[in-house]
């Protein structure tokens, strides 16, 4: 018969499970790669949302703008140098009778609107506003009181209050105004 000496004593069992401090730091690792993988995803999808709002409101501003350059200098019916909508252009309360380039001036719809005032769908918190004004022929910075026979068109398009897109553009008249 064999006998098997044992020894007992320190260091002969090691426990080989993890302790409580091993467990909570690696609970606290885990805990803060997970934040800032949530955080990624969340700047990530905010971004793609500014993207694409971005995106709608250069849509909205260009459709608008097109719109308005279309338009005659003048309305060729009023006195050379008058600005604005005349009684009729406003009595309907949407674009289809702006037959001018400043009948635009201070126009805004919320949610936007077609000319002829059919509202944009899903465009709920979206606002559009218009300016018109007459600028310096030797500086396009500077704004003028009367007619240079330039003016300076600004569309602005905005979502949930703040600007989305901003567009800017020049029309000149073809010609001296014509007087009769």
């Amino acid at each position: 018969m064999r006998l098997v000496a044992s020894t007992v004593g320190a260091g002969c069992c090691r426990n080989r499970g993890l302790s409580m401090v091993e467990v909570v730091i690696s609970t606290v690792i885990v805990a803060v790669m997970l934040v800032a993988a949530l955080n990624t995803v969340g700047a990530s999808r905010l971004g793609a949302e500014r993207n694409a709002d971005r995106s709608r409101g250069a849509l909205l501003a260009e459709l608008l703008m097109a719109e308005i350059m279309l338009q005659p200098y003048e309305d060729s019916a009023l006195p050379p140098g008058s600005f604005g909508r005349s009684f009729d252009e406003s009595a309907t309360g949407n674009r289809s009778l702006y037959d001018d380039v400043d009948d635009y001036n201070a126009w805004s719809a919320s949610p936007p609107q077609d000319k002829d005032g059919t509202v944009l769908t899903d465009l709920d918190d979206w606002r559009r506003e218009v300016e018109v004004r007459w600028v310096n022929p030797n500086n396009l910075t500077l704004l003028s009181v009367s007619d240079t026979r330039i003016k300076e068109i600004t569309v602005v398009v905005e979502h949930d209050g703040l600007t989305v897109a901003l567009l800017m553009a020049i029309r000149t008249a073809s010609g001296p105004p014509d007087r009769d």
